[in-house]
């Protein structure tokens, strides 16, 4: 009975040792292969084209511009001798070979005289103040690669005179061949000088 009871008991041991060696920790598996890629899906349908859009509407023309007419501000008196003489003058432009032609191209200049803060009168060169025995000219001098266009003033009398009636000048050249909006011929120099300085600026739109 006691052999008996002995070996149940080592019976017994034997099982609890078998459970504790399963139990602890093992070493890991190698990794194992890699499995095969998946099926790629297949591609979406495209979507239909939208449609175009509407064709935009054509644009107003602009007014003509002052194609190329040349102009200056208008420029302040400033004679070349302060005190009264019988003659006096002023460089009003020195112009480059490209912006005036003196065989075929027409200059326009003008003397401004302010009566006052509300009215100013705006006359053609040459002009001939008679009330005061004036003369107002102007000279364009051409030298290597250009000119220069000049005020010049006299007395009739040959008296000696301010030249005080024209507060400043300016002046407009017209490039020959060149046509009034509208037209489709250039006027002549009598043509544009026959114009007054308000149809001139309004013709080749000349801000004021």
């Amino acid at each position: 009975m006691k052999a008996m009871t002995n070996l149940v008991r080592g019976i017994m041991i034997l099982l609890l040792s078998v459970l504790v060696f399963s139990c602890s920790d093992g070493e890991d598996g190698a990794i194992g292969p890699a499995g095969q890629d998946g099926i790629n899906g297949v591609d979406g349908a495209d979507g239909q084209d939208g449609q175009d859009g509407a064709d935009g509407e054509d644009g107003t023309d602009g007014q003509p511009g002052t194609a190329n007419v040349i102009y200056s501000d208008w420029i302040a008196r400033d004679f070349d001798t302060a005190g009264a003489a019988s003659t006096n003058g002023q460089l009003l432009a020195t112009l480059g070979i490209n912006d005036f032609d003196l065989n075929q191209d027409v200059i326009l200049v003008y003397g401004r005289n302010e009566v006052n803060v509300i009215v100013s009168e705006v006359k053609l060169l040459p002009y001939i103040l008679a009330s005061q025995e004036e003369y107002y000219g102007f000279e364009v001098s051409s030298f290597v690669g250009g000119s220069t266009l000049r005020i010049e003033v006299a007395t009739l009398d040959g008296g000696t005179n301010l030249f005080t009636f024209f507060d400043d000048f300016r002046y407009v050249i017209i490039p020959g061949g060149t046509a009034l909006p509208g037209e489709e011929a250039a006027k002549s120099i009598k043509d544009y000088t026959s114009m007054s300085y308000e149809e001139i600026i309004a013709a080749f739109n000349i801000p004021e």
